[in-house]
């Protein structure tokens, strides 16, 4: 006994060892970026652990600053009206902002604190999620190593007259073996969330199982009724007829609700998996107790009204602008999924994955219908939604699938090495396992690679002054000290006019609101982008500028690199009004400057009657 403790604690020191070796080397393109400061151009500044893409990091970090600011709910600092009604929308931002702003953390550092903290749970998770299901040690060690390391097939490219090694589904960051081990906060939390539910789906079964067993036994004589008795007084929480603990129920149903605060990707597939799991339950195990079905009828209507609670939150908040702008964005800015592709990005996971649901299904392994039907679920989901736009069908993509594939897939694997004996079939079992922990590594190995490459890209690079997209260059020192002088000397009702790289920045770092800067929360953005360049070409005529600030509530213009760079879209004359329009906005009398650096001036706005 004391041999196969021992040789437990082995194993699992072993997984632990390599999990976080594992997921620290996901920092080591954080830790290339700090070392090559001393690269960069003298008039850049480096806005250090820029996470995946600016864009949306920057929309986080102004989450995190308006709960650092002393706000309980969220406003859109990405529209011009600051005088909106707040919503409870991407709150682990909010509230994670409000803790650094306890601690004096600056909300990049609370950003990547939080990353880190959810990041170290998720390993924690993907280890007791394999020790749960595969219970002994070389088969939850192998299960460890596949959810961490399950690849996509690989696809060769050359880059530097060099083979190099990819993955499909590149656009997607999520397919990146490495990134998504310490991916951005809310989504690792979603994946949490979702592993959670699904292992109490699975205790379910688990109680009814014994529950019904123990029911079975009571009906032959008076003394095995005392047994029963004995049993059920024993166990400190109810346990209804059918098994089912009641605090495991309002369990999932506490974390179903803030589930779609997180990531609302998480609460519909688990509605999706708890009535795949059910047909799944009914059609193979046959229950005939009509208690059973009046009990879980009744769970699921709780559970629905439950997820309708938000949901009906959520279309409020979204049915008005500045919010509808994301329902907007979903429905006319889509990504189409392609199964195949997502297939193969998946990689040959997908494929022992699916063997290891069909032996489940075949062996009735009750145990294993949860995993089962989280894979079922979020491929019906996207089936579904990629018929009905109200959500994007790649958000189910963001559902760490790759993880019950590969528990089912050393369950499968497992299950082939007993099952036939033939010296080739082991051969075969291993190479299959070798070869997809030889993908994950040398992917790994080559994600690694590219990042550092581009930070170093990145680090030396000079021109344009300021880009787009902005996570390809650091902003300039000028940029930079704009930013901090909006912070220090102005109003966060204010709002500042710019073009999208700063307006994207303002809110970050400034705290204001701003007029344009991210296409999913600037309402009517490619309309905004049209009024903006109109502004900045010169073209408008004085009366009109003013005109148009005023009735957009602007009270600041930033006017850097970006700015200046806008065509002229219409000629000097205005035709009808008599007036002409500038040829610099310098020349409108109702700006004023307030700083003046060598790349940008910022303008306060007269708003003169």
């Amino acid at each position: 006994m004391r041999k196969i403790i021992s040789s437990h604690k082995l194993w699992l020191f072993l997984v632990f060892t390599f999990s976080f070796l594992f997921l620290l080397a996901s920092y080591v393109p954080n830790i290339y970026e700090a070392s090559v400061v001393d690269l960069m151009p003298k008039d850049r500044v480096m806005l250090w652990g820029e996470h995946i893409y600016t864009y949306d990091y920057n929309v986080y970090l102004s989450k995190m600053k308006q709960g650092a600011e002393g706000r309980w709910s969220i406003v859109d600092k990405y529209d011009n009206n600051p005088n909106q009604k707040g919503v409870f929308l991407q709150m682990l931002y909010l509230l994670s902002g409000k803790v650094g702003g306890v601690l004096r953390i600056s909300p990049p550092l609370t950003f990547h604190l939080l990353r880190t903290i959810l990041s170290f749970l998720w390993i924690l998770t993907i280890i007791y999620l394999n020790v749960f299901f595969l219970k002994t040690p070389k088969r939850y060690t192998i299960g460890i190593l596949l959810s961490l390391l399950a690849a996509s097939f690989p696809v060769f490219y050359r880059y530097q007259n060099q083979w190099w090694v990819g993955y499909h589904m590149f656009w997607w960051t999520e397919m990146d073996v490495l990134k998504r081990i310490s991916y951005i906060p809310h989504y690792t939390l979603n994946y949490i969330i979702i592993a959670i539910l699904a292992i109490l789906l699975s205790k379910f079964e688990i109680r009814s199982t014994k529950s019904e067993t123990i029911t079975k036994i009571q009906k032959p004589n008076d003394k095995n009724k005392k047994k029963v008795l004995n049993f059920e007084n024993s166990n400190l929480e109810f346990v209804s007829r059918f098994g089912f603990r009641i605090s495991d129920f309002i369990l999932i149903c506490i974390i179903l609700f803030f589930s779609f605060f997180i990531h609302p990707s998480a609460g519909i597939l688990f509605l999706f998996s708890w009535i795949i799991y059910h047909l799944i339950f009914t059609t193979l195990m046959r229950p005939h107790q009509i208690g059973y079905f009046l009990q879980l009828l009744i769970f699921t209507l709780i559970l629905f009204t439950v997820a309708a609670i938000p949901l009906i939150y959520f279309k409020s908040a979204t049915s008005n602008y500045p919010w509808k702008s994301l329902t907007d964005f979903d429905k006319y800015s889509r990504f189409p999924l392609n199964v195949k592709e997502y297939i193969l990005a998946l990689g040959p996971i997908f494929f022992t994955g699916v063997l290891g649901i069909i032996v489940a299904l075949i062996k009735k392994d009750q145990k294993l219908f949860s995993l089962v039907s989280w894979i079922l679920g979020a491929f019906i989901a996207m089936f579904i939604f990629k018929k009905f736009p109200y959500q994007s069908e790649l958000r189910f993509v963001q559902t760490a699938n790759h993880i019950p594939l590969a528990i089912l897939s050393v369950y499968f694997l497992s299950w082939f090495w007993v099952r036939f004996s033939w010296f080739f079939i082991k051969v075969i079992t291993i190479l299959i396992i070798i070869t997809i922990i030889s993908l994950g590594l040398v992917q790994s190995y080559f994600s690694i690679r590219s990042q550092t490459d581009f930070i170093h890209q990145r680090a030396v690079a000079g021109q344009p002054l300021v880009p787009y997209p902005p996570q390809v260059m650091y902003p300039l020192k000028d940029f930079w000290n704009a930013l901090i002088w909006l912070e220090k000397n102005t109003s966060r009702q204010d709002v500042v006019l710019s073009q999208v790289t700063a307006g994207n920045y303002i809110p970050a770092y400034s705290g204001n609101f701003v007029y344009l800067g991210h296409n999913p929360e600037t309402p009517h953005y490619d309309e905004r982008v049209n009024k903006v360049n109109q502004f900045f070409s010169g073209s408008m005529n004085e009366k009109d500028a003013l005109k148009f600030l005023q009735e957009e509530y602007i009270n600041y213009v930033f006017y850097g690199p970006q700015e200046k760079a806008v065509p002229r879209t219409e000629s000097l004359e205005l035709s009808g009004t008599g007036e002409k329009s500038v040829e610099d906005i310098k020349k409108y009398s109702f700006l004023k400057p307030v700083l003046s650096l060598s790349f940008l001036t910022l303008y306060q706005v007269n708003k003169i009657k």
